[in-house]
């Protein structure tokens, strides 16, 4: 071989190197662009999220936005899934999650344990790449949910601390609460719903959201001020289940159903919160009032509650983002615990009995399930 051909040779495999090597860097004008990003999983969220070294911020920078369809590829997985500052895709379904800008994003299953499903583990690396620029954004402008931690954008310290008696059913007054944390300030609500459960005289609670570490944590910090809650907690009167966001697994629902236990061997008025108080307790909430007797409007009106409070959404004046709210959050859940699959056939299920079955088939007794009942008359 001549040394001319042998350069051009090296040349050519040079050539080759630095195309493999930039297909994962970052360019320095990336405004018209969109290259492959190299990210590595640094985390796996409670809910069992991938979080990756990566921001909101550092995506956008590389031509990346909410709104994108993007191909998210590590070992021998790869799929095509939105890129979301929210959970706007149906139960089961993959997404990149970008919220704040500093927030790093995080590839998630909706209801979902990405990291269960895929093997995806900290260290792994991750290709992310553009599929379709702005593919899913009508979806993202419908969809994006933002809320302000601000009391005075509220109306009164309930709206705010997304607290409220529940009486659907045959619950009877007084007897069962829902609210934001009263005890994790983390978006500043948590004194005010310490207040309010203070105010009617709520003697038992069920955290959704926390283990016992979380709770001496919060009662450590600074902003701290939540001293009946606590007293509650040390007289052995709450119960933290640390629930995860995996609300169709057998575990998620033997954890719910000893809580409801735990409700049952103790005295209301009963508070039922996780940490906005709007998805694992309205979860909760519809158990109960579906164990109660109530319709699937009651049961309806009550959930979507929340997401007034907090979005401004309600069925009136946003009708498209009502329905896409509640299609995706409660009824997925009730299609699943009811084994049926549209609203329909939804209407014609006896929920009292279908939420009967589920809780026993989850561990709860028959004893203690009518025992709960009789409490919450």
């Amino acid at each position: 071989m001549n040394k001319s051909v042998g350069r051009l040779i090296a040349f050519f495999i040079a050539c080759l190197m630095l195309l493999q090597l930039s297909a994962c860097t970052q360019p320095e004008n990336p405004s018209d662009q969109s290259d492959t990003v190299c990210a590595t999983v640094i985390e796996i969220e409670k809910f069992g999220h991938a979080v990756l070294d990566i921001s909101t911020a550092d995506l956008a920078a590389l031509g990346y936005e909410l709104g994108d369809i993007v191909s998210v590829r590590f070992g021998s997985y790869q799929a095509n899934m939105p890129f979301y500052d929210g959970y706007y895709v149906n139960s089961g379904e993959v997404m990149l999650r970008g919220q704040k800008p500093e927030a790093n994003v995080a590839i998630c299953i909706n209801y979902g344990k990405f990291y269960e499903v895929t093997g995806i583990a900290v260290g792994d690396t991750v290709e992310i790449s553009m599929v379709e620029k702005a593919g899913m954004l009508e979806v993202q402008k419908l969809c994006s949910l933002q809320y302000s931690e601000d009391r005075a954008d509220y109306p009164d310290d309930a709206t705010f601390a997304n607290f409220r008696a529940v009486t659907i059913g045959r619950i009877g007054a007084g007897k069962l609460y829902r609210t934001a944390s009263p005890i994790n300030n983390k978006h500043g609500r948590a004194g005010y719903a310490n207040a309010l459960i203070a105010s009617v005289g709520v003697a038992t609670v069920l955290n959704l959201a926390d283990s016992a570490e979380d709770i001496e944590e919060y009662r450590q910090a600074d902003d701290f001020a939540s001293q009946y809650y606590l007293a509650l907690y040390e007289s052995g009167h709450v119960m933290a289940l640390d629930l995860g966001g995996d609300f169709f697994s057998p575990s998620f629902a033997a954890s719910v159903a000893e809580g409801l236990t735990f409700l049952a061997h103790n005295e209301p008025p009963y508070c039922l919160h996780c940490t906005e108080g709007k998805d694992r307790a309205g979860f909760t909430t519809m158990l109960l009032g579906a164990l109660m007797g109530a319709e699937l409007e009651e049961i309806i009106d009550d959930y979507m509650i929340s997401f007034y409070n907090y979005y401004g959404i309600d069925k009136e004046t946003q009708p498209e983002r009502y329905e896409i709210v509640l299609e995706n959050n409660l009824l997925a859940i009730l299609y699943h615990i009811t084994g049926v699959d549209t609203y329909e056939e939804l209407a014609a299920v006896d929920l009292e009995a279908a939420v009967t079955t589920y809780l026993l088939d989850a561990g709860m007794t028959e004893d203690d399930i009518l025992l709960l009942k009789e409490k919450l008359s």
